[in-house]
Order: C-alpha cells, then sequence, then structure tokens
C-alpha cells in the first residue's frame, strides 16, 4: 500500500540526480566558460563541484533507501529491483569517487598547474589534470547515462 511512496520517492531521486547532471554538464559549465575568462571560470566551478557532488550523494543515498524499502515492501519483480540496485550503487560509487576523490586532486592540480616552480613539474601537473579531468567526465558521462537507464525500469510495468 505504500509501495507508490517508495516508488514516488525513488523517480524523484533518480530524476533530480540525473537532470542535475544534465543541467549542470550542457548549461552551467558552458555558460560559465562563455562568460569568464578560463581562470576565473575555473575557480568558479573549484567552489560549485564539492556541492554538485554532494547533491549525487544525497540523491543517490535516498534512492539506495527508497529501493531497499521496495525490496522489503514490494512483491514485484525482485530482478527489477535487484537491476536498479545495480545501477544506484554503481551510479553512487562513481559519484562518491568523483567527488571525494578526484575533485580534490583536480583542483590541487589545477593550481599546481601554473604555480609549480619549474616548467617541467607544470607540464606534469597539467598532464596529470588532464588525465584525472579526462576521468572525471567519463564518470560523469557513466553516471548519466546508468541514470537514465535506471529511470526507464522504472517505466516496465506488473503485469496484473
Amino acid at each position: 500500500m505504500i509501495r507508490w511512496l517508495f516508488q514516488f520517492i525513488l523517480l524523484l531521486a533518480l530524476s533530480l540526480w540525473v537532470g542535475s547532471i544534465a543541467f549542470f554538464s550542457a548549461v552551467v559549465t558552458r555558460g560559465i566558460f562563455a562568460v569568464l575568462d578560463r581562470p576565473a571560470a575555473g575557480n568558479l566551478l573549484a567552489q560549485l563541484f564539492p556541492r554538485y557532488y554532494q547533491a549525487g550523494a544525497l540523491c543517490g543515498a535516498i534512492a539506495l533507501v527508497a529501493l531497499l524499502l521496495l525490496f522489503l515492501f514490494d512483491a514485484g519483480s525482485r530482478a527489477l529491483r535487484f537491476l536498479q540496485l545495480i545501477l544506484v550503487l554503481i551510479m553512487l560509487g562513481g559519484t562518491l569517487y568523483a567527488g571525494w576523490w578526484l575533485q580534490p586532486r583536480i583542483h590541487q592540480l589545477r593550481g599546481e598547474r601554473t604555480s609549480a616552480p619549474s616548467a617541467g613539474q607544470r607540464e606534469d601537473a597539467e598532464r596529470r589534470f588532464q588525465k584525472l579531468h579526462g576521468r572525471s567526465v567519463q564518470l560523469n558521462v557513466g553516471v548519466l547515462v546508468l541514470g537514465v537507464a535506471g529511470l526507464g525500469t522504472l517505466a516496465v510495468r506488473k503485469k496484473a
């Protein structure tokens, strides 16, 4: 009877999570780089990214709790719930890794690219920055794709 509430909470958490990723990636970051010079844009994004990842982690935690409650109280397809659970766990893992491990290192390397004492150290910091930034972008795209897939699984209806 309260299945609808847990289902709604799951749908809301996944929708907010996927929507925030899409909006931040496609609108916010591009807009910031279009208006500000590169260093100022980087400074602003460095301030926004921790909140971005915190919001993703919160949505992921809420989705995870809703799924666990659905697992307990929903007589529907366990296989579908298990798939949804796996998707959310991978998404949450990617978000936590990007936000709590990658992002602080990227921020540190961003400063080292210009402040390192030698040209070789600056080049090394730039190379490491680009590598970690690329990994962060890939994770972001992966979480987005898995989130869309997760939303798609919510469209599956039980047979009456």
